[in-house]
This record gives C-alpha cells, sequence and structure tokens, in this order.
C-alpha cells in the first residue's frame, strides 16, 4: 500500500503508474484519501482469492483453485 499527494502523482504519473500494478496507490488531497488507484486484475483475484479460501475449495489434484488460478495468472500475465 503506497500514499501519495495529488501534486506528487500529476509529476511522477509514470511512476506511480507502474506502481499501481504491484500494489494499491491511495491519492490524498488536503490530507483526504480521493481514491485509489489499482491493478483490476489483481483486485479481481484478491476477491476471488478470499471466496475460495472461505469455501475452502480443491480439485482432483489436490491443489486448491486459489493455486491454480495463481499459476494460471503467472503464466498468462508474469506476476
Amino acid at each position: 500500500m503506497c500514499y501519495v499527494t495529488a501534486t506528487e502523482l500529476k509529476n511522477n504519473l509514470s511512476y506511480y503508474l507502474e506502481k499501481a500494478m504491484e500494489e494499491d496507490v491511495y491519492v490524498t488531497k488536503n490530507k483526504k484519501v480521493i481514491c485509489v488507484m489499482s491493478n483490476p486484475q489483481l483486485a479481481a483475484f484478491y476477491q476471488l482469492d478470499n471466496l475460495i479460501r472461505e469455501a475452502g475449495i480443491k480439485d482432483d489434484s489436490g491443489k486448491s483453485i486459489k493455486d491454480l488460478i495463481g499459476e494460471a495468472i503467472e503464466e498468462k500475465c508474469g506476476y
């Protein structure tokens, strides 16, 4: 999680766009969070991961669905 002022974001946009690919970037103005930049693929993965963990789902090989999805994302996106 990273916090950055709106001015700092404006001055270094490319850096924070790259950073948002790996972690949430909280943008502040007058010491209040005004928005969050995040990687939509990771956000969806985290939501799905939480649902899978709560359900305890596993496939026939014994791997959890979480592990299978993680492997697929890593293979496809390189994360």
